[in-house]
């Protein structure tokens, strides 16, 4: 069976045969992945920036985003179920906030994630998975559905930046055009905020096209007014705490390697709030397949560009004019 992940031996992307899948157990399902989505995260793994195969192995393979049918099913899960995995799997012994269901949360740092830490993802035709970690896909959003975990991500750090700001949040900023980005500025635009993308798109690149689309401002040249809200969605070194308006919330969902400059004098004096947020929980990826219908589709199908996955390669060697490349391994 075909894989798509790191060898660590050779310290290289690469092709492996592997094993089909065992049967399933009694709380297990069999899989056949039809569609996977290559983010950055997946680029730095390709460059062994971080994540790790599983124990005992040396051979990792990927994917994170995915698209799948259940192929032999359980009590829970009829054969022929749409689905979308849960990434990131509990540590053991539990932890407090693992064995209430929030695994992104968790306190150990001794969590797994599928096709990122220590459990093999889902670039490969067929895999067991836990059903107690699956979500039912309408048939509906079949074809945005590949949009579900970076939406997930976007879910929570939005519900942390609503409850973190202490009055009603009107405007909002959004730094980064990427798949992350683009999902923020639409997701705050359906719960009735005015947002403003900045990023260093060119006005005729096919992003900053898809924000004009959706009615989102756009600015590259100069720094926008300040706003209750900001997302950093582009991991790079802007001073954001001075784009933050007075209660407002700066919230981290991407960030790169250069510390961030805060100001403890203007957080007290204007009661500003920094969070970050990563991964998500149940609640959030259910919240994301159902905003999967709510946004508008024909913004949300210009985001993907499918691929075969005989393209891999291609797919890692850095972002597309497209901000979500999406492979098919039917």
């Amino acid at each position: 069976m075909r894989a798509i992940g790191l060898d660590f031996e050779r310290r290289t992307l690469a092709e492996r045969s592997l094993p089909q899948p065992l049967e399933p157990r009694e709380d297990e399902v069999l899989l056949r992945v039809h569609e996977v989505g290559i983010c950055a995260t997946d680029r730095e793994l390709s460059k062994f920036r971080f994540g790790l195969p599983p124990d005992g192995e040396s051979f990792l393979t990927l994917g994170h985003e995915a698209l799948a049918q259940v192929e032999v099913g359980n009590k829970d899960w009829a054969r022929g179920s749409w689905v979308a995995p849960m990434i990131r799997r509990s540590c053991s012994p539990a932890c407090d906030h693992c064995a209430r269901g929030r695994r992104d949360l968790c306190q150990t740092g001794e969590y797994l994630e599928r096709g990122i830490n220590r459990a093999h993802g889902y670039l490969t035709p067929f895999t067991l998975d836990s059903g107690a970690e699956l979500l039912a896909v309408p048939e509906g959003l079949l074809d945005v559905a590949a949009l579900a975990e970076p939406l997930s991500v976007v879910e929570k750090a939005v519900e942390t930046a609503l409850r973190a700001h202490p009055m009603e949040p009107r405007t909002a900023v959004v730094t980064g055009a990427g798949p992350v980005g683009i999902l923020t500025a639409l997701l705050l635009q359906l719960k009735g905020l005015e947002v403003t993308v900045f990023s260093l798109e060119p006005e005729d690149h096919p992003r900053v096209r898809l924000l004009r689309k959706a009615g989102l401002a756009y600015l590259r040249d100069r720094i926008p007014a300040r706003a209750d809200l900001v997302f950093e969605a582009a991991g790079g070194n802007l001073n954001l705490l001075e784009w933050v308006a007075p209660c407002g919330v700066l919230m981290l969902i991407g960030a790169g390697e250069e510390n961030l400059s805060l100001q403890p004098i203007r957080m007290l004096v204007d009661n500003l709030t920094v969070a970050g947020t990563v991964n998500a929980g149940r609640a959030h990826f259910q919240q994301a397949i159902e905003d999967l219908g709510r946004i508008q589709r024909p913004l949300l199908a210009a985001m993907i560009e499918r691929r075969d996955i005989d393209q891999w390669r291609d797919s890692f060697g850095g972002p597309a004019l497209i901000p979500k490349i999406v492979h098919r391994l039917d």
